[in-house]
């Protein structure tokens, strides 16, 4: 009887919670993107290690370096009320976050030292491209997404040099969310 019970509960658990999406079929397919407005941004780099993104007092080579630009959103339309009252929610584990950021003009990228060839407040939105390799001056679009791109700059570094910018995520409301950050010191021999 306990089994039957658990089976049950667990069985409702996992219809209700993959449907919550009206366009998500419970049984495999994902559901359309949710949309939501960005609300801040970051930025990570890597190599991760030791559970920790690399910080601006690490030493990295160039070859394991890599940029994530991080998106935080806040949903816009809540979930179906329909699943309040039960007690318990279960996820689809095979589905990536589908989002459709609707607040977004763009997102531009400023140095703010040196680096490479480029000096000081070189807007260099236009040489930093995502993993889809979209330019970050052209990237208007952003229906699709998951809030993190991996960010390739088309920049070749002095040795021991460090990446200094500002990002800044440009509302349509005409507000602006401004990260600055400093990657790790840059090997490149």
């Amino acid at each position: 009887m306990t089994a039957a019970i658990l089976t049950a509960y667990l069985s409702m658990m996992i219809f209700v919670g993959c449907g919550d999406d009206p366009d998500m079929s419970p049984f495999g397919e994902c559901g359309g993107p949710y949309k939501v407005n960005a609300i801040d941004l970051s930025l990570f780099y890597e190599p991760y290690e030791n559970n920790q993104y690399a910080s601006e007092s690490d030493t990295v080579n160039l070859d394991e370096f890599n940029i994530y630009l991080k998106i935080e959103s806040e949903a816009i339309s809540e979930v179906s009320s329909r699943t309040a009252s039960f007690p318990g929610v279960a996820y689809a584990l095979s589905c990536a976050p589908n989002l459709d950021f609707q607040n977004i003009q763009g997102i531009t990228m400023i140095l703010l030292e040196p680096f490479g060839d480029k000096v000081a407040g070189t807007n260099i939105s236009n040489l930093v491209t995502t993993h889809d390799n979209v330019k970050l001056s052209d990237l208007r679009e952003f229906k699709g997404s998951l809030g993190q791109y991996r960010l390739n700059i088309d920049l070749q570094p002095d040795n021991k040099s460090q990446l200094k910018t500002r990002t800044i995520l440009k509302l349509r409301n005409g507000t602006e969310k401004i990260f600055e950050s400093t990657s790790p010191v840059l090997l490149t021999n």
